[in-house]
C-alpha cells in the first residue's frame, strides 16, 4: 500500500513540475519540444490509468462467474461503441500546414465521437444514480 502512496506522489510531483515549466517557458508553435513532452506525459498517465483499471477488473473477474460475464459484456460494449464511432466518423481531407491525412482525420473524428459518447454515458450514469437513490430512500 505504501508503494501506491509513493507512486501517487511521484506522479503528482512530475505532473506539477511539467505544468509549471510548460506555463513558464515561452513557446510559440505547436511543434515546440515542451508541448511534445507534455503530450507524451499525458499518454503515460493515460496508459498507467488504463493498466490499473484493467488490473482491478481482472482481479474482480477472478472472484465470481457473474463478474466474468459483466466483464465480457463491458468488452463487447466497448468494441461495439468504437466500431460504431469509426463507421460514423466522416474523415476526409483536411487542409492544414501539418501532415493530416484522411486516415488521421477519420481516427481523430472517431476518437472525438467515442469521447462524446463516454461523456454522455457518464452524465446519464450520474442522473440514474441520483434518481435511483432518491427512489430507494423514500
Amino acid at each position: 500500500m505504501k508503494l501506491a502512496k509513493y507512486l501517487k506522489w511521484i506522479l503528482l510531483g512530475i505532473s506539477a513540475i511539467l505544468l509549471v515549466v510548460f506555463f513558464l517557458l515561452p513557446h510559440n508553435t505547436a511543434s515546440d519540444p515542451m508541448v511534445d513532452t507534455y503530450i507524451i506525459w499525458a499518454y503515460v498517465l493515460v496508459a498507467i490509468a488504463l493498466l490499473l483499471v484493467l488490473a482491478f477488473l481482472l482481479i474482480d473477474v477472478s472472484k465470481t462467474k457473474k463478474s466474468l460475464f459483466t466483464f465480457l459484456a463491458l468488452i463487447v460494449g466497448a468494441v461495439v461503441l468504437v466500431a460504431a464511432c469509426w463507421l460514423l466518423a466522416p474523415g476526409g481531407e483536411v487542409f492544414t500546414n501539418a501532415q493530416y491525412t484522411p486516415k488521421v482525420s477519420k481516427f481523430s473524428d472517431a476518437a472525438l465521437y467515442v469521447t462524446y459518447a463516454m461523456v454522455a454515458a457518464s452524465i446519464l450514469a450520474i442522473l440514474w444514480s441520483a434518481i435511483s437513490n432518491a427512489i430507494k430512500n423514500r
